[in-house]
C-alpha cells in the first residue's frame, strides 16, 4: 500500500511517500517541494522523477536503515548522499514503532538517539558536528554502512566486511568528546574576541592591556596559543622550572603563600584531568579484572567515591577466610577498606565495565532480569562478607591489622555500564535500589564522580580567584 502524506503548515517542505515493503516493515521515500527543484536546475512539475530513499524501518528485526541524502536546493550534489563511501547507518535494537503515516514518521525521527538529525527536510543522517565519525570511518575502511547497536564490538564487521559496528556507548562517547570540544573552542573563543577587543581600545586610550585568559585545560589552551601562537616550553625549560621550584619550594611557601596554594590546586586539577583521561581510555578498551584491579590500586581514592562517607584502603586482594578442611577455598575480596572515623570495614568487588547487567530479553514487556554475572557477583560479595565477619577475630590476628571492625560490613560491587535502554535503566534501578546488603555501582557512574569532582574544583578556583 502506497501512502503520499500531506501536512498543514505554511512553510514549504518535501513531501513524504511511505510504502509497505512487506508486515511490519516499511520504506519511506521523499519528494522535494518545486522550489528546491528549480533552485537546483530541475523540472518543478515532474517531482515525482526525483524521489529518494529516506529510511527502510524493519519491525521484524527491529531496525532502522537511514540513507543520508543532501536536500539543500541549489547544491551541485542534491538529492545525492551526503558522505563519500558510507551511504547508509543503521539503527538496531532501539524500541522503534514501524511508521505508516506521516505523524507516525515525525514520531519515530523524534524518537533518534541523539546526534542525527531529525528534520527530513534537512537530509537524514548525522547532525554537522558528529560527521567526523563518519570521516574516521571512512578513513579507516571502505565500508558502505554503519551500524548503531547495542551489543556490537565496534570495529568491521567479521561477517559482513561492508558493515562497520559502532556500539552505542562508542557512538555516545564520541558525541561527547566532540560536544565538549566544541563547547571549549567556543568558550575559548569568546574569552579571547573580549581580552582582544578591549586591548584594541585599551591601546587607543593609552589604557593598561589585559592579559590573554589562556585557561587551563589543556583543549584551551592549545586553541588559545594557536590563535596568538604562543610557543610551548621545550622539555629543557620544564626540567629547569621543576627543580627550581623544588630547591626554593620552602622560600616560596613564606613569601607568597596564596601563589605555591595556587599552583599546587593546578597541579592537582591537571593531574585528576590525566586521570579522568586515563579513565575514560580503559573503558574503551576490553580490560580483564586484574587490570581495573590494579588500576583502582594505584589509585584507590576512586573507591571512596562509591560511597558517601570518608574510606581509607587497608589491602588489596585480602583474604577472608573460608578455608575448606582440605585447605582449598580461600576467600579473596578485590580491595578491603575502612571508614577513617569509625574503622568500619567494606569489602569490594571489582569486574569489568564489559560484564552484562540485564539479560538480552526481556521477561516481560519492559521488564528485564539481572544478568548471570550480576546476580552471581552478589552472591559472591554476601558469601565474602559472611566468611569475613564469621573470621574477623582471626583475620586481626594473622594479619596484625587491628584496627578494622566488622559492626556491618559494607559490600560494592563494581560491574558494568548504565544500561542505556528506558525499560533497561528502570529495570536495574528497581533491581539495585531493593539489594540492601550489597551496592552496585557502575564503571561509568565512577567515572562521572570523577568528571563532577573536577568541575567541583574548577568552580571553587574560580570562586576563590574572584
Amino acid at each position: 500500500m502506497v501512502r503520499l502524506m500531506e501536512r498543514d503548515t505554511d512553510t514549504p517542505k518535501g513531501d513524504l511517500i511511505v510504502e509497505e515493503v512487506h508486515s511490519d516493515c516499511v520504506e519511506v521515500y521523499y519528494v522535494p517541494e518545486k522550489e528546491k527543484l528549480s533552485q537546483s536546475g530541475l523540472d518543478p512539475d515532474n517531482r515525482g522523477n526525483y524521489r529518494v530513499k529516506l529510511l527502510v524501518v524493519d519491525g521484524q528485526n527491529n531496525s532502522v536503515t537511514i540513507y543520508p541524502v543532501n536536500t539543500l536546493g541549489g547544491h551541485m550534489n542534491f538529492l545525492c548522499p551526503k558522505y563519500g563511501k558510507v551511504t547508509c547507518i543503521t539503527l538496531s535494537g532501539f524500541d522503534f514503532l514501524t511508521p505508516y503515516n506521516y505523524e507516525d514518521v515525525l514520531h519515530l525521527l523524534e524518537d533518534f538517539p541523539r546526534g542525527l538529525i531529525k528534520d527530513y527536510d534537512y537530509g537524514l543522517g548525522l547532525s554537522k558536528d558528529y560527521r567526523f565519525i563518519v570521516f574516521a570511518i571512512e578513513s579507516l575502511s571502505d565500508c558502505t554502512e554503519v551500524k548503531i547497536a547495542f551489543d556490537v564490538a565496534t570495529g568491521i564487521d567479521k561477517d559482513d566486511g561492508d558493515v562497520f559496528n559502532i556500539s552505542y556507548r562508542d557512538f555516545e562517547e564520541a558525541r561527547k568528546f566532540v560536544d565538549s570540544i566544541t563547547r571549549r573552542v567556543q568558550e575559548t573563543a569568546r574569552s579571547i574576541k573580549g581580552t582582544g577587543v578591549f586591548n584594541l581600545f585599551a591601546v587607543l586610550t593609552g589604557e593598561k592591556e589585559e592579559p590573554v585568559a589562556l585557561g587551563k585545560h589543556t583543549v584551551n589552551r592549545l586553541v588559545a596559543q594557536a590563535i596568538y601562537d604562543g610557543e610551548h616550553l621545550t622539555e629543557a625549560d620544564q626540567e629547569a622550572i621543576l627543580n627550581t621550584l623544588s630547591k626554593n619550594t620552602k622560600e616560596i611557601a613564606e613569601a607568597k603563600p596564596e601563589k605555591l596554594a595556587k599552583l599546587q590546586n593546578e597541579i592537582e586539577l591537571v593531574t585528576l584531568e590525566v586521570l579522568i583521561d586515563r579513565y575514560t581510555a580503559m573503558l574503551s578498551q576490553k580490560l580483564k579484572e586484574d587490570q581495573w584491579q590494579t588500576f583502582f590500586n594505584e589509585n584507590p581514592f576512586i573507591l571512596s567515591l562509591a560511597f558517601g562517607y570518608p574510606v581509607i584502603k587497608v589491602r588489596g586482594q585480602a583474604s577472608i577466610g573460608g578455608h575448606k578442611i582440605t585447605g582449598s577455598g580461600e576467600k579473596i575480596t578485590d580491595f578491603l577498606v575502612k571508614n577513617s572515623l569509625t574503622n568500619n570495614t567494606a569489602l569490594f568487588e571489582i569486574k569489568t565495565p564489559q560484564a552484562h547487567l540485564l539479560s538480552k530479553r526481556p521477561y516481560r514487556e519492559g521488564v528485564f532480569t539481572p544478568s548471570h554475572e550480576l546476580s552471581g557477583s552478589i552472591n559472591q560479595a554476601l558469601d565474602q562478607k559472611y566468611q569475613f565477619q564469621k573470621q574477623i577475630a582471626q583475620i586481626k590476628e594473622t594479619s596484625r591489622i587491628y584496627d578494622i571492625e566488622s559492626y556491618a560490613v559494607h559490600s560494592c560491587v563494581i560491574i558494568g555500564l548504565t544500561p542505556a535502554g528506558i525499560d533497561q535503566q528502570k529495570s536495574f534501578e528497581l533491581f539495585r535500589r531493593n539489594s540492601k546488603d550489597v551496592q552496585i555501582v557502575t564503571f561509568d557512574e565512577l567515572l562521572e564522580k570523577l568528571r563532577q569532582l573536577h568541575r567541583f574544583l574548577v568552580s571553587s578556583e574560580g570562586d576563590m580567584s574572584t
